[in-house]
């Protein structure tokens, strides 16, 4: 009888590629993981990984395995939420996807409301990229995860909010002088253009702002000075708060910014498609009554 510890052993190897890099995940020792995945391949009767290859490859014995794995890590899920539904908010768990910067700009206020109503539902939120979060919805690791559209349809959504993307500048920045922004009226604006030459955070091409900034940059036929690569909005915004350069930025970041002294803001002269931010999970797929009421306090009812 396959448990359910044993499974989530060999999906996360399988994801992560070395022992050593599952084991710090799971909060076991290296050995102790190494054992139990031996005893799983000693019951199956052949190997699930070949480990003579760095990173770990599963074999086809492997393949098999972590494909049912899934399966029953999606079944499993659906069970605990369906029976959760049963306990009327009493008990049960909550598991939402999202990046750090919406973890950090977005969920804090309400988690901290949804346990005040609903203290027995034990909340948890994976922090993971794009690609990883798309990949939790569709396998059922997550109840839903927050991304932004354009998304594929062989996923369910509900619209949350549209984001603007604004224009910072360090507070010390030449074309910042003479700001005075009045709290509740619209941005001074700014043409992206003036950024040819001036320092510049960007973000990591696999971010979706790294393309808005590059568009930008073809459209205006601007070549700013890219001074660092930032992980995150909310990295770029705090360097650009500390001076180091001007960088792009969402509404949503400066409504929920924690700095000192904050950066200068400006709407882009140029036109910026809205990001579109959803609860997405999966087609056909079972959305508790936990997951329907924090998505509720994320639309603000």
């Amino acid at each position: 009888m396959i448990d359910e510890h044993e499974w989530k052993y060999v999906l996360q190897a399988a994801s992560d590629g070395t022992f050593s890099a599952a084991a710090k995940k799971l909060f076991v020792s290296q050995p102790s993981l190494s054992q139990s995945i031996k005893k799983i391949e000693g019951e199956i009767g052949m190997p699930l990984f070949d480990r003579s290859q760095t990173p770990l490859q599963l074999t086809a014995a492997g393949e098999i395995y972590v494909r049912k794995a899934k399966e029953m890590q999606r079944i499993y899920h659906e069970l605990v939420q369906e029976t959760a539904d049963l306990t009327g908010m009493k008990s049960g768990t909550l598991i939402i996807g999202s990046s750090r910067t919406r973890s950090t700009c977005y969920l804090t206020q309400p988690i901290i409301e949804f346990h005040r109503r609903y203290p027995g539902i034990r909340l948890m939120v994976k922090e993971s990229s794009v690609h990883e979060l798309k990949q939790a919805v569709a396998e059922g690791a997550v109840d839903f995860a927050l991304i932004y559209e354009p998304l594929e349809s062989n996923y369910e959504r509900i619209p949350l909010l549209s984001e603007k993307t604004l224009l910072a500048l360090p507070v010390t920045h030449p074309f910042a002088r003479g700001y005075n922004h009045v709290p509740g009226m619209p941005y001074p604006v700014m043409s992206f253009a003036r950024m040819h030459g001036q320092p510049f955070i960007c973000l990591q091409e696999s971010r979706r702002m790294s393309r808005i900034y590059s568009d930008l940059c073809m459209e205006t036929q601007c070549t700013p000075e890219v001074v660092f690569e930032a992980n995150s909005i909310v990295d770029a915004a705090e360097l650009c708060a500390a001076g180091m350069g001007a960088t792009l930025v969402t509404d949503m970041v400066v409504h929920n910014g924690r700095w000192s002294q904050p950066p200068c803001f400006f709407q882009l002269e140029e036109e910026v498609d809205d990001r579109q931010l959803v609860a997405a999970y999966g087609k056909n797929k079972h959305l508790s009554q936990a997951a329907k009421k924090f998505i509720e306090l994320l639309q603000g009812e």
